[in-house]
């Protein structure tokens, strides 16, 4: 089960593009899915028989873990942040980098591109800049004398030092410059959402028109909808191409918002994502975020002036959540795989041949049994062996 072999593992239920099966099996060759099939393999290398296979969650949005800011990793922290990654069924992840000092955010961008280039489990896909440029007036956790106004040399030179690294930027789009900046991040290859923004719905819409493919953890640091402005909610939920990321710890949006958003955009325009924080994983009653010290109340980080700032929401919690919230499981596992896959264009997020095996198994209780990253059984246990 590790390794460049081929392997069998046989699953109660699967979830698969077209629906779930059960049960099914999987045979996997080296780093991906060679074969997917409903039924019984006479001897699988592996069994979960009580347990459903689902594409392994993507999160684009995080900022830490298990004790690990993002913004000052060390090896260690590292290693921490995985393991409670790999425990929440997150098979690969944007780190992401809040708004800072170009030193302390070029020490970051640098360890994650060393650590970018090693096999990891869970994968580190690139890096999410959220920020710097940024609204003023929506800063939400992100201190303002590190916002800086659009600049394409600027972010050139970072897109130019960390070659590939970067793979998402969220920006405000109504800043002066902001046009020349999403262009040319578009031209190379790097995915814009919008967020801290104070946009009107004329700009907004301007800006997903221009190729702006993401707003960012929808509602929060933006405008509310009105019905004489709808602001860059309305424009978002109303683009045809424009993904919605959501923060479904039920504190960051209401339940009955959560569903309003997949019955407009879809699961295939939904993305699930936590923003967690260092504290997530540990729940300490204090936690960084960035250089701020945050204070968890209610299960949800805070600023001494009561900002949100990010969340410890889990990933497979999120799944649970949304699941509950618009009454469909296999809608809320695809918004936090199918959907960010889909969103970076990577090969992954559904159980189909010829795409990578990052595969989450969640046992009976919707909990995670066990996680397979590019083929490895990684994390989680083993129900049993040799198809017994």
């Amino acid at each position: 089960m590790n390794g460049p072999g081929r392997w069998v593992l046989q699953a109660g239920a699967m979830l698969l593009p077209e629906g779930m099966v059960s049960p099914g099996f999987l045979v996997i060759e080296g780093e991906h899915i060679a074969r997917v099939q409903e039924g019984f393999y006479p001897s699988p290398d592996l069994s979960y028989a009580d347990c459903t296979v689902v594409p392994g969650f993507v999160d684009l949005q995080i900022n830490g873990a298990a004790g690990c800011d993002f913004l000052s990793p060390t090896e260690a922290g590292l290693v921490a942040a995985h393991a409670y990654l790999l425990s929440t069924g997150t098979v690969a992840y944007l780190p992401t980098l809040i708004s800072t000092s170009e030193e302390r955010l070029r020490g970051a961008l640098t360890f994650f591109a060393e650590h970018a280039r090693r096999p990891s489990a869970p994968r580190i896909l690139g890096v999410h800049l959220e920020g710097p440029f940024l609204s003023p007036a929506r800063p939400g956790a992100h201190r303002p004398e590190h916002l800086r106004p659009p600049s394409v040399e600027w972010i050139g030179r970072l897109v130019e030092d960390f070659q590939g690294l970067i793979r998402i930027v969220t920006l405000a789009p109504e800043l002066e410059g902001a046009q020349r900046v999403i262009d040319y991040l578009i031209s190379q290859g790097i995915v814009v959402g919008v967020g801290h923004t104070d946009a009107t719905h004329a700009q907004a819409a301007a800006a997903f028109d221009r190729g702006v493919r993401l707003a960012t953890h929808l509602f929060n640091a933006m405008p509310p909808y009105h019905h004489r402005e709808p602001g860059v909610v309305g424009a978002a939920l109303a683009h045809p191409d424009v993904t919605c990321s959501i923060i479904a710890d039920l504190v960051h949006l209401h339940p009955a918002v959560l569903a309003q958003v997949v019955a407009l955009k879809g699961w295939e325009r939904t993305a699930l994502v936590t923003d967690a924080m260092a504290a997530a994983g540990t729940a300490p009653a204090q936690a960084t975020l960035g250089d701020q010290t945050t204070t968890v109340i209610g299960g949800v980080p805070r600023l001494a002036d009561g900002t949100l700032a990010g969340s410890i929401l889990r990933m497979d919690r999120a799944v649970g959540n949304m699941a509950r919230t618009v009454g469909a499981w296999d809608q809320a596992v695809r918004m936090a795989s199918t959907t960010p896959a889909r969103l970076l264009g990577l090969e992954q997020g559904e159980l189909r041949a010829g795409l990578r095996a990052d595969l989450t198994v969640l046992s009976e209780d919707q909990s995670v049994s066990a996680v397979v990253v590019g083929g490895n059984v990684v994390g989680g246990s083993v129900v049993s062996l040799g198809g017994a």
